[in-house]
């Protein structure tokens, strides 16, 4: 399938262009602003599918919104009927289409065009798009805030209650994917015209503050809470606009003579990472918890882990080893321990449900005897 992709190094054609690379048996045809309309016409009669995001939105003069939004589409479609091509036509509108602008009138007239002169089309209005790869300090107030806070420059808030109503950039490749594939299931139609879900509503407040605690994470062990989906899109849409020498910081390591401990990773909600090297023959442990929960992952060597009940004494034993990677809960009110019975270095990580506190704890030494 040869599939054209018009406005292809801007954001949404980048970043479409790598999603339908990662398919089997399509060709790409990329056009952009600096390119010869004869590309168009000498690959017209062979072309599958297009994905029309070409188009002007800052522009010197008004004029250029109609030329390029209005007129190169009219000349684009002109080209198909004129080559008699029934080809599915993709169209990268906006919500400003229904507001009173010369932005969004030069693109309702750019979709009205399609209605009439286009029986395979797909109009979507894209509300506010973000992700990576999009030009900051440019028409994104996310990418513009992203490289900024990441860059340690300021930004400029004229009211932190203004809502916005976001769309992520890879939601809108996975489903203009589907559609190529003949995928409908997550396009909403209303009134002629398609929209992307999910859309997030948030505050220019929010996304400031979000941004803002990114920033202080990163060169912390604390990790953000990524658990809902808006978060997790927008930190990754923030450290794609760091420094790539930010993207590595230092964290102490606590070395004895029976090997090395490190914390590996904070969350604000669920607890801590931390790993453990013990050199053969070494017990850790040897002692019990009253709220503070446990998994052990021996990843590298062999190791006994021994639980003793603090209530009526009872024993349980677990060999395990990284022939098998299995994840041992340590329940409260079990003195335990781990030992390193191999003959090489023992490497295990530990996941624990609460931060560590050294003002409280809750660790009460008690020999396994």
């Amino acid at each position: 399938m040869k599939v054209l992709i018009t406005g292809a190094n801007g954001f949404i054609g980048k970043n479409l262009i790598f999603h339908l690379q990662e398919m089997d048996n399509i060709e790409i045809i990329k056009f952009d602003k600096d390119d010869n309309f004869d590309i168009l016409k000498d690959n017209i009669k062979d072309i599958d599918f297009i994905f029309h995001f070409a188009g002007i939105n800052r522009p010197k003069n008004k004029k250029e919104f109609y030329e390029g939004n209005f007129d190169f589409t009219k000349e684009l479609i002109d080209l198909i009927n004129k080559n008699n091509r029934k080809i599915p036509f993709v169209f990268s509108s906006s919500i400003q289409a229904e507001l009173n602008n010369d932005y969004g009138k030069s693109k309702l007239m750019a979709e009205e065009y399609i209605r009439e002169n286009v029986k395979n089309s797909y109009i979507f209005r894209f509300h506010n798009v973000f992700g990576k790869w999009c030009k900051p300090n440019y028409n994104s107030v996310i990418a513009t805030f992203c490289y900024n806070i990441s860059h340690n420059l300021d930004i400029t808030i004229n009211d932190e209650n203004v809502e916005l109503e976001l769309i992520y950039i890879d939601d809108i490749c996975y489903t203009l994917k589907d559609l190529l594939i003949g995928k409908k299931d997550n396009m909403e139609y209303k009134n002629g015209i398609y929209y992307i879900n999910p859309r997030y509503k948030v505050t220019l407040g929010y996304i400031v503050e979000l941004l803002k605690e990114f920033k202080n994470d990163m060169n912390s062990i604390f990790v953000p809470n990524t658990g809902d989906e808006f978060t997790k899109k927008l930190f990754a849409t923030y450290v794609s606009y760091m420094p790539l020498e930010e993207d590595v910081f230092s964290q102490k390591k606590h070395v004895d003579q029976r090997g090395n401990f490190i914390e590996l990773v904070r969350t604000m909600k669920n607890g801590q990472f931390s790993i453990s090297m013990s050199k053969p023959g070494v017990v850790r442990g040897n002692h019990y918890h009253h709220t503070k929960m446990e998994r052990f992952i021996v990843v590298k060597g062999k190791a006994k882990i021994t639980l003793k009940s603090i209530i009526d004494n009872t024993v349980k034993e677990f060999y395990v080893s990284d022939q098998e990677i299995q994840i041992i809960t340590i329940p409260v009110g079990y003195t335990h321990n781990i030992e390193n019975i191999g003959d090489d270095e023992m490497i295990l990580i530990l996941w624990a449900n609460e931060l560590y506190d050294e003002n409280n704890p809750d660790t009460y030494y008690k020999e396994i005897k």
